[in-house]
């Protein structure tokens, strides 16, 4: 995993151009079973994660409409990347006392599954994210200077994860505005930032991971 304040973790992803647009920055979260994982570096808009308090992601309009159609479609041939992919998507109950450790042993010893291409960060990819001296705070407790300012995946505004809230089906976790983690009703609309894995084929050929001079993808 790629975790601190600015890791060289950039990649240029949907685009060809000498100097990557702004638009196809993604990140490397890291690497996972030989595929490496990315997210977008900004945000698609502010979308609701559902619209009639539904928090089983199999169903809900931000996977099927938005992310794994609209946005999907629209990285044309750059899509054959992708992986199709098991997201864990049975969620977890609240809690203010557990660390990304904690949150990614539920989330990996989940049974409900989802297989997609495209998802949303998970809980422990955004408490991962931080500096390994952060890792034994508890997510809740994220909201302070120490944490933020060294964890490259924070946003600065209220962001949505694939997580749902196990204890109450109109509620799924997410990243607020000061860096913790908290949970949200599925009709606010929060930052959006589409997430997958690529085909174990598919390697860095170049490029030094900044921002001004990405990863470069090929095939291999």
């Amino acid at each position: 995993r790629f975790s601190g304040a600015n890791p060289n973790n950039y990649v240029c992803f949907g685009s060809d151009a000498t100097t990557c647009p702004a638009d196809n920055l993604y990140r490397i979260i890291g690497v996972f079973n030989g595929k490496i994982k990315l997210i977008k570096n900004i945000s698609i808009g502010n979308m609701a994660w559902d619209s009639g308090n539904n928090n089983t992601w199999s169903s809900t309009r931000l996977n099927t409409g938005t992310l794994n159609g609209t946005y999907l479609s629209g990285l044309g041939t750059w899509s054959n990347m992708i992986a199709e992919h098991e997201w864990k998507v049975g969620g977890m109950a609240w809690s203010n006392s557990n660390t990304a450790k904690q949150y990614y042993a539920t989330e990996l010893g989940n049974s409900i599954t989802y297989r997609a291409k495209i998802g949303l960060m998970y809980v422990s990819d955004y408490g991962y994210a931080a500096s390994p001296e952060n890792w034994n705070t508890t997510l809740y407790n994220y909201a302070n200077d120490t944490n933020r300012n060294n964890n490259w995946m924070y946003l600065g505004t209220d962001e949505w994860t694939i997580s749902r809230n196990s204890s109450v089906a109109s509620n799924v976790f997410g990243v607020s505005n000061s860096g913790f983690v908290s949970y949200s009703n599925v009709t606010n609309t929060n930052a959006v930032r589409p997430s997958f894995y690529l085909e174990s084929s598919v390697e860095i050929s170049s490029g030094t991971g900044t921002s001004t001079n990405p990863f470069v993808l090929s095939v291999n």
